[in-house]
C-alpha cells in the first residue's frame, strides 16, 4: 500500500512540476537548496542518498534554467557551494504550494482528525 501510494505522490508531483520544468530529483534538490542554501553537492546528495553523478546532473539542469548557481567553496578548492538565484528563490515559494496541494488531494479523504495521525505515523516511521 505505501508503494501504490508513493507512486500516486510521484505521478502527482510530476504532473505539477511539468510546467516548471522540474522532474521529482531536481524538485528535491531546488527544495534543499531553497531551504538550505550553501550545502555542497555532496551535502545534497547525502540528504537523498543520491549517487553524485544525479546529483550533478540535476544541479546542471537547475543552473542552465537560471534556478542555481554553483559557488567555490570558501575553505575547499575541491568543493562547491550551491546557491539559489533570484529565480530560485521564486520557484521555491511555488514548490511549497505544489507540495500542500498534492499532499491536500492525496489526504482529501480523510477527516482532520485522520490527517493529525497520520502525520504523526509517517514521522514515527521516518
Amino acid at each position: 500500500m505505501v508503494q501504490q501510494i508513493a507512486r500516486r505522490l510521484n505521478r502527482s508531483m510530476e504532473e505539477k512540476l511539468s510546467p516548471h520544468g522540474l522532474n521529482l530529483q531536481q524538485f528535491a534538490v531546488m527544495m534543499t537548496v531553497h531551504e538550505f542554501d550553501g550545502l555542497t553537492q555532496t551535502e545534497i546528495g547525502e540528504r537523498f542518498s543520491m549517487p553524485p553523478y544525479a546529483i550533478s546532473r540535476a544541479i546542471d539542469h537547475l543552473e542552465q534554467a537560471n534556478l542555481l548557481k554553483r559557488r567555490q567553496h570558501p575553505t575547499s578548492r575541491r568543493a562547491l557551494t550551491i546557491h539559489a538565484t533570484e529565480d530560485g528563490r521564486t520557484l521555491g515559494l511555488a514548490l511549497f504550494e505544489i507540495v500542500n496541494d498534492v499532499n491536500n488531494e492525496l489526504t482529501a479523504p480523510l477527516t482532520d482528525s485522520q490527517r493529525e495521525q497520520l502525520g504523526g505515523l509517517l514521522k514515527a516511521l521516518l
